[in-house]
């Protein structure tokens, strides 16, 4: 139930028997939401801790208008709200972007960790560090780079994210967005995120159909972006 949250964490730091027990204790009740629902709203002050089992989620944040802007995503492994731990509130949503299956952890739990289990802690502590680097280059994305490297740079991070959980051994993975989803991440039109990914298609560069992306030339994905996977912190 937990293997691609401990997959993700080794990455950072080596995990003994201890660890690895007290990771597959963590999960409590599960809850199975359908897309679009919302797991945690902005204000609330959550009782757990919750973990993704199944599905895709996202962060966002609304205006009072309705428009939303999607800040992350989270997947198969992703912890969605550890930081609530140490504040006493949330400061964004988290929604479904398809049907989902989330595990509450609880505050005690994870207290306990940053208590008894130093090497544990410092892992847990480095994938917040790295959802934070995660979020300066989705700025970055928004801010300065070109449509095509914006959507090429997203889904050269999400096939990293999805190998360092081990979800995939390749460059294909689950892509259950749709284009109106890409446009509200990315800053930019349904209608324009059409015409990119038929440009990186007619380059050989990806497929994607059937929810499912496939980089043809993960290398050339990359050199579109001008992608620099240090930001993730996988070695």
């Amino acid at each position: 139930m937990v293997d691609p949250l401990i997959n993700k964490l080794q990455h950072y730091t080596d995990l003994g028997k201890k660890e690895l027990s007290m990771l597959r204790s963590l999960p409590g009740r599960t809850k199975r939401y359908e897309k679009g629902e919302y797991v945690i709203t902005e204000g609330e002050n959550p009782v757990a801790v919750h973990l993704m089992l199944e599905g895709w989620a996202c962060r966002c944040k609304m205006l009072s208008d309705g428009r939303e802007q999607i800040m992350g995503y989270l997947i198969k492994g992703d912890l969605c709200d550890l930081h609530v731990t140490l504040l006493s509130h949330m400061d964004h949503s988290i929604r479904t972007l398809t049907p989902a299956t989330v595990a509450m952890i609880s505050e005690e739990s994870i207290n306990q960790i940053f208590e008894d289990y130093p090497d544990l802690a410092r892992a847990l502590s480095w994938s917040m560090t790295v959802d934070e680097a995660i979020t300066r280059h989705w700025i970055l994305n928004i801010g300065l780079r070109t449509a095509e490297a914006r959507i090429a740079h997203l889904f050269c991070e999400m096939i990293l994210r999805y190998q360092a959980s081990g979800l995939t051994r390749d460059t294909t993975i689950d892509m259950p967005l749709t284009q109106v989803n890409l446009a509200e991440t990315l800053g930019l039109t349904s209608v324009h995120v059409n015409r990119v990914l038929q440009r990186l298609r007619q380059k050989n560069l990806i497929t994607l159909t059937r929810k499912t992306l496939t980089a043809l030339d993960f290398e050339g994905l990359k050199e579109v972006a001008e992608f620099n996977d240090i930001y993730l912190h996988l070695r």
